[in-house]
């Protein structure tokens, strides 16, 4: 029982690393990609230590359109700077905008 224990414990840790070298590249990325100022809200299992796992994406929501370029573009650059799948919406246009704002993580770029 113990070695199980350890093992969920060193599962646990490595997927909290990893949600933190995801963060950092995601907000590098971010940055390269839209203009100072913008808002962006990152939600959803990269927001909460614990739920974090090798199979998550990225969920992030835009207050504007990026320039020069579609939420779809955009998601496939992040994604590629992050190795992850990345999942962007615009959110005046999402059902879950008020869960969003009430429980994500807003970032000024």
């Amino acid at each position: 029982m113990q070695l199980l224990r350890e093992s969920i414990a060193a599962r646990n840790s490595a997927c909290e690393r990893e949600r933190l070298a995801v963060r950092e590249r995601l907000a590098a990325a971010v940055r390269e990609f839209l203009p100072a100022g913008s808002r962006v809200w990152l939600y959803g299992s990269l927001i909460e230590p614990g739920r974090f796992r090798e199979w998550s994406d990225i969920d992030l929501a835009l207050e504007a359109d990026p320039p020069g370029m579609s939420i779809y573009l955009l998601a496939s650059l992040l994604a590629e700077r992050c190795l992850r799948r990345v999942d962007v919406c615009l959110i005046a246009e999402t059902r879950l905008a008020t869960a969003i704002r009430q429980k994500g993580e807003l970032w000024t770029v």
